[in-house]
């Protein structure tokens, strides 16, 4: 077979060409077109990729949250119940001292209460008393009784010392002394009675008896500066008052007594 030079040289010249020509038109687009695509790729491979990370990160931190959810709701449980017991503690302290101060003003009430009604009552007893005893009185033989009272007065003045029953007249001459009565007299016992007390003073005495029913029974004897009692009339009030007296300080007694127990 010939082979002949120019033939090849022509054809070397057109294949030279048309690599020129692919390079120029063909490949240099291609290859752009390749990179261009590439970079896409790459530029969505990246954005994928960040989408992933911040997906990944997301699912990390609902992970956490997710696991520290029993934790915070056993912490909120537990201060919810903390805080609840606080309350009812403190409610149950403002009840009871509240309850306690109810007690005490109902007890100091009652105890008050009682003691007026204690108190009344004494007082009523002590009148129903001495009403019965003047009603006791009136009934028994009144000039008796009056003689009886009239010696302890006459007594009473006796025993007393000189600067006494000077005090008592004051040097008056006859010494006035005016006689009250529960009951009238007899004679004899009336001038008896100025000589005993004639005989005490030292000097004559100017007796005025004087009858005074409210006395119940008994004598006063009324001198210029004093008068001697001897009556029932002063010893049942003098009862009346000393037992009165005596049964308020024993209610007092008891109900401090209960306070101080309250």
């Amino acid at each position: 077979m010939h082979i002949d030079g120019w033939t090849l040289l022509l054809q070397a010249i057109n294949f030279l060409i048309l690599v020129w020509l692919l390079r120029r038109f063909l490949y240099r687009p291609v290859l752009a077109v390749i990179a261009e695509r590439q970079a896409a790729t790459e530029r969505v491979r990246s954005e994928a990729e960040a989408a992933r990370q911040t997906a990944e990160a997301a699912r990390r931190s609902l992970e956490d949250q997710r696991t520290a959810l029993p934790a915070e709701r056993d912490r909120l449980i537990t201060a919810a119940r903390a805080e609840a017991e606080a309350e009812r503690a403190a409610l149950l302290e403002k009840a009871r001292v509240e309850a306690d101060h109810a007690l005490d003003e109902t007890r100091k009430r009652l105890s008050d209460e009682r003691a007026q009604a204690l108190e009344a009552l004494q007082r009523h007893a002590a009148d129903l008393g001495t009403q019965l005893a003047v009603r006791l009185l009136r009934d028994a033989p009144a000039g008796a009784l009056t003689r009886s009272l009239l010696d302890e007065a006459c007594t009473a003045v006796e025993a007393l010392n000189g600067d006494q029953r000077h005090a008592l007249v004051d040097g008056i001459d006859p010494v006035p002394v005016r006689l009250v009565l529960a009951a009238p007299l007899v004679e004899r016992d009336t001038v008896r009675t100025r000589e005993r007390l004639a005989t005490a003073f030292g000097r004559p005495v100017a007796l005025e008896p004087v009858e005074d029913p409210s006395l119940i029974a008994g004598v006063e004897l009324h001198f210029a500066h004093s008068v001697v009692r001897r009556n029932w009339k002063q010893a049942l009030a003098e009862a009346k008052e000393e037992m009165t007296r005596h049964d308020s300080a024993r209610n007092d007694a008891e109900r401090h007594a209960a306070d101080a127990v309250a």
